[in-house]
């Protein structure tokens, strides 16, 4: 074998990876890490109009804030509920009283709960949009992902949060 062979096979060999490379999407903006998890409720529970409590694992950003987002299944609105709060104790965070729908959501309407972190910019603007506007069509510039979705089923029950 000569140098020719060689460098020629692995000339070919890159080439063949690079349109493999080439083909994988960029998940840079959708990333999640397992530093945010939501732990209650379970994924797949059963809930009703007000869920008392919503807990999960995480610290606080050092810029930005962590938010709460329920996003039907069957609709495209994205509600952010509200900021993660810190637990006095230090072990994670907790949300307390959110609304999953309305009162006239069918049984077994499946919601996702998903953790948002928005950056400084994003966090100031947020402060100054009605709490009933603040719904989007997709995760805005400024706001990522940051913790796997979780699925519930809402039940029958028109209860509010008190």
């Amino acid at each position: 074998m000569n140098a020719w062979t060689i460098g020629s096979g692995t000339l070919a060999l890159i080439l063949a990876g690079a349109g493999v490379y080439l083909q994988v999407p960029n998940r840079t903006a959708s990333a999640t890490t397992a530093h945010y998890s939501i732990t209650t409720p379970d994924d797949a529970a059963s809930v009703g109009l007000c869920v008392p409590v919503i807990e999960g694992t995480g610290d606080a950003p050092r810029d930005g804030s962590v938010w709460l987002v329920i996003h039907g299944v069957s609709d495209v609105g994205y509600y952010l509920v509200r900021q993660v709060e810190l637990r006095s104790d230090g072990e994670g965070w907790t949300v307390s009283k959110v609304q999953v729908g309305s009162s006239e959501t069918a049984n077994e309407q499946r919601y996702q709960l998903v953790l948002w972190r928005l950056d400084e910019e994003l966090t100031d603007a947020i402060g100054h949009i009605p709490k009933d506007h603040r719904v989007f069509d997709a995760t805005p510039t400024g706001a990522s992902e940051v913790s796997h979705p979780l699925t519930v089923k809402r039940r029958a029950d028109s209860r509010h949060c008190e």
